[in-house]
């Protein structure tokens, strides 16, 4: 009787093992960045989202967009989830065909809360035309310095009225505090550092809103390998899937979404419950050609040097 049970419980573990593994039985590899529009990745691989649509998802972190966008072409991931689309729009440039895009974040409209200009706490500086003539700090990159002087413009000539300081993240607040510049321009959580560190206070809390781009600014987008897709589709309708719930259930539970900011993005939990949120628009509500304007204001500042129609390089519905 014993050795019929210990049969039995052997039948039982090896069913559950096998039926475990023909679950999630196929493979991806899937590159993010530790920010905050990856959010949706997130939420998806803390939630189980991808193991229960029958994935078994390898997750990469990457430092910059320019890894995770080598590592698309190279083929070393299959999805990138999520990197900039300023990023994109070069590689399109350089290598036409390599990507197709299912989700993107940003703007609806001509507001947009992920930029802003922080000038030092005892400043006398009150709007952006105050910036003419002043040392404007920037990440490294001409990304950062285009976004820049395309916010600048209709203001002043950033050309030949401002100063530019391309400074590393991690040194901007200091440099600000040091005197070295009069301003920065960055994403958030920078601005919050700033005001949490008593160094600075908001100037521009909506730099980009300049551009007055009523079909949005898209900042981002979650992407496929295009050969990935052609070869897999049926696995990225899965993975579309899974990243759609993150999406889903940010928008019912935002504020414990907010949550995994900590872990991922390394954001004190204050900034993690308070920064600014654009949307993450799945492909099936977005209008493909809203991002041409966008586009069209970057290649006039030389960010890009050949034009591209931005509404090709999105998935099929």
């Amino acid at each position: 009787m014993r050795r019929n049970w210990l049969m039995l419980w052997i039948f039982i573990v090896s069913f559950l093992f096998f039926a475990d593994l023909s679950i999630a039985q196929d493979e991806v590899k899937l590159g993010y960045l530790n920010v905050v529009p990856s959010l949706p990745t997130f939420v998806a691989l803390e939630k189980g989202y991808f193991q229960e649509l029958g994935l078994r998802v390898n997750a990469t972190s990457f430092e910059s967009g320019t890894l995770i966008v080598d590592a698309l072409v190279a083929g070393r991931v299959d999805v990138n989830a999520m990197s900039s689309m300023i990023g994109y729009w070069l590689l399109e440039q350089r290598m036409p065909g390599t990507f197709k895009i299912f989700l993107v974040y940003g703007a609806k409209e001509s507001r947009d809360d992920t930029f802003v200009v922080m000038a030092a706490k005892d400043s006398s500086l009150n709007g952006i035309m105050d910036l003419k003539g002043k040392r404007i700090g920037v990440f490294p990159g001409i990304t950062s310095l285009a976004l820049a002087k395309a916010a600048l413009r209709r203001s002043f000539d950033p050309d030949k009225d401002a100063t530019f300081i391309e400074i590393p993240p991690g040194n901007i607040v200091q440099a600000l505090a040091s005197g070295q510049i009069d301003a920065y321009f960055t994403p958030e959580p920078f601005g919050m550092i700033g005001v949490a560190k008593g160094v600075a206070r908001y100037l521009v809390k909506s730099p980009m809103s300049s551009l007055n781009l009523k079909t949005g600014i898209i900042g981002g987008a979650f992407v496929f390998n295009s050969k990935f897709l052609t070869e897999k589709p049926l696995v990225a309708k899965k993975v579309k899937g899974a990243i759609y719930k993150g999406v889903d259930f940010i928008q019912t539970n935002e504020m414990e979404a907010r949550k995994y900011l900590v872990k991922y993005a390394n954001l004190p939990e204050p900034f993690a419950m308070k920064i600014p949120l654009e949307n993450w628009i799945k492909i099936e509500q977005f209008n493909k050609a809203s991002g041409q304007p966008y586009f069209d204001v970057l290649k006039k500042e030389g960010l890009f040097q050949k034009d591209i129609d931005t509404s090709q390089l999105y998935c099929q519905e």
